[in-house]
C-alpha cells in the first residue's frame, strides 16, 4: 500500500502527480486493501475485497484489473472481470466494499490464472490551502489476482512439497532450477544458497503453473566445495512466509 499526500507546489498551474508502485509502505498507508493478494474461486458468483480509509480527509478510489501491465489505466482494463462500484468515495474512517464479478471469458480450468486488481485514491484539494498551487499525487496499489478453478489436481498446501530444485551450470555459471508440477503459481519472499560456509542470495522470481524458471545468483561466483543447501520463502495465500529447505546435488 502506498502513502499519499497533499503537497503546495510553486507551479504556476495545477499540477496532477501519478505515482505507480507495488511496494507497500504500510505504515504510512491511507487508503488500505485487506490482505496482500486476492484469491477468486472459479464456482465463486463474486469476490469481495474491502478497502479502508485511515485518512482524516475523504477519498476517491478508482479499481480496475489489468491481464499484465504495470502501467495500465482504467479505459485499457483488459481482464475479465467487472468491478462494483468502479469509482466511489470513502468517507474518512470509513470503508467500501469491491464486488469483483467473473465474466466467464474461457480460462484454463486445470491451473491458476493471473490477474493484477489496481486501486488508485485521489485525495481531495486542501481548502484551507485554496489561494495557493497545489500538487495533487494520486497513488496506486497493485496487487496479485489469482484467478483459481476448482479443477486444479492439488490443493495449495501441497504446493510447497511439490516444487523440484536442483543445481544446473558450472564454475561460476551457475543457477537453481525451479520446476513446479501444480496448477498454482509459486511466489517467493526470498531465496539463497549456503556451501561451505559462505552464502549466495537469489534473484528468486514466481514461478508459473506447470512451468520452471532458473534463479541466478545476484552475486556470481565459483561454488566450494560441499553440499548446497537452498532456503527459499514461499509466500501462500494469507501473505505468510512458508520455510522451504533442500540439499542440492552438486
Amino acid at each position: 500500500m502506498i502513502a499519499q499526500r497533499r503537497c503546495p507546489s510553486g507551479a504556476a498551474t495545477l499540477a496532477l502527480g501519478l505515482l505507480f508502485s507495488t511496494h507497500a509502505l504500510l505504515a504510512d498507508a491511507s487508503v488500505v486493501v485487506t490482505g496482500t493478494r486476492v484469491i477468486y474461486p472459479g464456482e465463486a458468483r463474486e469476490k469481495t475485497v474491502q478497502l479502508t480509509n485511515n485518512d482524516t480527509f475523504p477519498n476517491v478510489v478508482q479499481a480496475w484489473i489489468d491481464v499484465n501491465d504495470p502501467a495500465s489505466t482504467p479505459d485499457r482494463a483488459d481482464a475479465p472481470f467487472l468491478i462494483n462500484p468502479a469509482v466511489s468515495r470513502v468517507a474518512p474512517g470509513s470503508g467500501q466494499t469491491l464486488r469483483i464479478v467473473y465474466t466467464g471469458q474461457g480460462l484454463p480450468q486445470d491451473r491458476e490464472s493471473l490477474f493484477h486488481l489496481n486501486v488508485l485514491q485521489i485525495p481531495p484539494r486542501n481548502e484551507a490551502m485554496a489561494d495557493r498551487n497545489q500538487m495533487l499525487v494520486m497513488l496506486r496499489n497493485r496487487l496479485k489476482l489469482f484467478y483459481r478453478p476448482s479443477g486444479i489436481a492439488e490443493s495449495p498446501e501441497q504446493l510447497p512439497g511439490k516444487l523440484r530444485f536442483s543445481l544446473i551450470g558450472s564454475a561460476g555459471d551457475w543457477r537453481v532450477r525451479v520446476e513446479n508440477p501444480t496448477g498454482y503459481y509459486a511466489s517467493f519472499g526470498s531465496a539463497s544458497l549456503k556451501v561451505g560456509g559462505r552464502q549466495w542470495a537469489l534473484q528468486s522470481r514466481m514461478v508459473e503453473p506447470h512451468g520452471q524458471t532458473e534463479w541466478a545468483p545476484q552475486t556470481p561466483g565459483a561454488l566450494p566445495s560441499g553440499t548446497p543447501r537452498l532456503h527459499a520463502l514461499l509466500i501462500n495465500d494469507y501473505g505468510a512466509r512458508v520455510d522451504i529447505h533442500h540439499d542440492l546435488q552438486p
